[in-house]
């Protein structure tokens, strides 16, 4: 599973990062998703190396533009690039009214089915959203407008038998083993074979937490059950939060940090920085003040980091480009 990080900054893009996108990619599939998609995030993609052709959705964390500009462009690149397969859109409702009506107004035709699904009634009714690759459940933020974060959990891990228990017990090869290689329980001899009995995981479903613009990282509490990386917003530090008087809907990094280590999220990932923080060095007060609070392993996100986080959990990083 790799998690491509494509635009990092708040608000804003300068000289170092983009503003908010990051792909999610499963090793076992070609095809790979967006969450979020800030203007400019095409080029992101294409120093990644992330094929247009494949990307089969998107989700939108907000109705921020920093986190939905650059849809239009990109769905006509998407056309262009040739895919004829549905591409699945999933955004809050005022965002399909803003795609529908620039690529209305600027005359795109896409050579493929869009699949618009606004979140807001998924997240009254707590319904999980099924793809190829993933399971995705949406969890409500606190922020200026109504957010949310994605967990995307890995679908589709290939099951085991225990052959050799079978061999022991005497149960030879035949239809029943077919139903215990696919979860299932199986009928032989007259007893019930329970896949739980026979049956395993190669390993356990990769699960990663990306969260959109929140002030309050304690609504994760149950996302983040059992959650392998937990990617966040740290748009300030406690001491320049605090001296902002207006609501700014979003969190310091001592914020996130002591929440990440009282639920014990084994990797914790920062991202979002406001643009002050920007440049050679700037990062190492948020950085100070997360290693503060949070144990974990830690990473604040720099534009075109990518993390690899491996069957049997260990997480890597890895640099396409270089920044200051």
């Amino acid at each position: 599973m790799n998690i491509h990080f494509l635009g990092t900054s708040s608000g804003n893009p300068s000289k170092y990062r983009n503003v908010s996108a990051t792909a999610v990619q499963f090793e076992r599939y070609k095809t790979w998703l967006l969450v979020d998609c800030g203007d400019g995030t095409q080029q992101k993609i294409l120093q990644a190396g992330l094929p247009l052709y494949h990307l089969n959705a998107i989700f939108i964390t907000h109705t921020h533009g920093d986190h939905c500009f650059g849809l239009p462009g990109l769905l006509s690149s998407v056309s262009i690039a040739g895919r004829k397969l549905p591409l699945l859109l999933l955004a809050p409702q005022s965002v399909i009214d803003f795609v529908l009506h620039a690529l209305r107004l600027t005359e795109v035709e896409l050579g493929f089915e869009l699949q618009l699904k606004a979140w807001e009634p998924l997240l009254e009714s707590a319904q999980a959203l099924q793809l190829e690759q993933c399971r995705v459940t949406l969890h409500p933020l606190q922020h200026r407008t109504a957010s949310v974060a994605f967990k995307i959990s890995e679908s589709h891990v290939p099951i085991r038998v225990f052959s050799a228990k079978l061999r022991q017990q005497g149960i030879p090869r035949g239809p029943h083993l077919a139903l215990l290689q696919q979860g299932l329980d199986a009928a032989y001899a007259g007893q019930t074979l329970l896949a739980s009995d026979y049956s395993y995981l190669c390993w356990r479903p990769r699960q990663v937490v990306i969260a959109g613009d929140n002030e309050n990282p304690n609504l994760l509490k149950s996302a983040c059950a059992k959650v392998d990386v937990l990617v966040h917003e740290a748009t300030f530090i406690s001491a320049d939060l605090q001296r902002i008087t207006k609501a700014t809907g979003h969190s310091c990094a001592k914020r996130i940090a002591e929440f990440a280590e009282r639920l014990g999220i084994p990797h914790l990932v920062l991202f979002h920085f406001s643009a002050r923080y920007h440049g050679r060095g700037m990062l190492a007060p948020l950085e100070s003040e997360a290693k503060t609070y949070y144990h974990g392993q830690l990473t604040l996100a720099d534009d075109g980091l990518s993390l690899h986080i491996e069957k049997q959990f260990a997480v890597t990083e890895s640099k396409k480009t270089r920044h200051p």
